[in-house]
């Protein structure tokens, strides 16, 4: 049974990159649907086996659950904080699954899951701009996706690729990891997200990191590969493109950064009004709506989380993804700095956007808690060993 779960957890972290692209109408995406069976199934061995892995991580993650469910009951808009919760519930299941099946070098394979995934959502957003096909003006991302979501998606897959890339054993192995980085680059740039740049960029700060630990020939191949790269993105990639992602600085320094700061400045009028309780999970656009005169997206997850379940969610969220990131300080030094690095990616996205209830935000906070068991000392000899 447990080789079945297993087996279906792979599958359901190579479909969450790329999730949007396949959706069953009425039903929802294909990783949705893939994420029910599997937890079904995992759940099921769980029980047929009679224990359940637990730490402080899961018991923060269910805290945070059980606090929004009760946040219905105070909601500004039940049924959207109704489904919100749904989605919250489903993602502890989940992450309670990888910890439990997550152990020794299977999380490594999980990983590579993460990258073959990318691979999809990559070539989705190739094949859109080869077609003309632009989500917004001059903005392309695989089918189903918004640009600045894909970014986020891809942004992590980076950090990720560099990881099991540099310690695959044999070239034809290493390459369509390696292969993946200029590649998530090269689609990064076609979203024009200028968040997904930043976070792309605190990415490769990983890939740089690897190549000092690399042998020589490795350090020489990738960063032949990343300037031949660069060369090719710079030229091929769409000049409005490049124009929009210039504008970094001066949004930072005078802009709005894409009328951010005007939501966020409703974001704290409404948390003002419930600072301690919220207004309910998911119900942020309604919160804000009476102030700008139509409902918004937050932008960012702190933000959100304490206008919908006041400073007692707030506090929750930030225990969850703390305690995922407690122990990785006492990993090997290659395995800390993916996980810092990666901590560094979630806080960007964080920061300008909404993916505190994305699969993959839960999967990496997931990930790092399942990294960090003392077990996985045997993960890191398995990577080490085939550098």
């Amino acid at each position: 049974m447990t080789r079945v779960v297993r087996i279906s957890l792979w599958i359901f972290v190579f479909l969450v990159p790329w999730e949007n692209v396949v959706v069953v109408p009425g039903l929802g995406t294909a990783a949705k649907l893939w994420g029910l069976a599997t937890g079904l199934s995992g759940l099921f061995g769980v029980l047929a086996k009679g224990k359940l892995g637990y730490n402080a991580f899961l018991q923060a993650g269910l805290l945070f659950v059980v606090w929004g469910w009760a946040s219905v009951l105070w909601s500004i808009g039940p049924d959207l904080s109704l489904a919100r919760m749904v989605t919250y519930t489903g993602l502890w299941l989940m992450t309670c699954l990888v910890y439990h099946y997550g152990r020794g070098a299977f999380v490594m394979h999980l990983l590579q899951a993460y990258v073959w995934g990318s691979w999809v959502a990559i070539l989705g957003t190739i094949q859109g701009y080869m077609q003309g096909i632009e989500v917004v003006s001059q903005r392309f991302a695989a089918q189903g996706f918004n640009p600045s979501d894909l970014g986020f998606y891809l942004d992590l897959a980076i950090p990720i690729a560099a990881y099991v890339g540099f310690r695959a054993p044999t070239l034809a192995i290493k390459i369509p990891y390696l292969a993946c980085i200029p590649a998530a680059l090269m689609a990064i740039l076609l979203t024009a997200s200028r968040a997904a740049v930043v976070g792309g960029a605190v990415g490769l700060l990983f890939v740089l990191y690897s190549l000092q630990t690399a042998r020589w020939k490795w350090r020489l191949a990738t960063t032949v590969l990343l300037v031949a790269a660069t060369v090719l993105l710079l030229n091929w990639v769409p000049q409005t493109n490049l124009a929009r992602i210039a504008t970094i600085v001066p949004e930072i320094r005078g802009g709005t950064l894409n009328e951010r700061l005007t939501i966020w400045a409703a974001g704290f009028h409404a948390f003002g009004s419930h600072p301690l309780w919220g207004v309910g999970a998911g119900a942020f656009r309604l919160a804000v709506e009476p102030i700008l005169g139509m409902g918004k997206a937050p932008h960012n997850v702190f933000l959100a989380t304490a206008v919908e379940e006041g400073i007692v969610g707030l506090i929750l969220w930030l225990l969850f993804v703390g305690m995922a990131f407690a122990s990785v300080p006492r990993l090997p030094r290659h395995e800390r700095w993916l996980w810092v690095v990666i901590f560094c990616v979630l806080t960007v996205a964080f920061l300008t956007g909404n993916p505190e209830w994305r699969k993959a935000t839960w999967l990496m906070l997931a990930f790092a808690s399942a990294c960090s068991r003392p077990g996985m000392r045997k993960f890191d000899a398995v990577g080490e060993g085939s550098s």
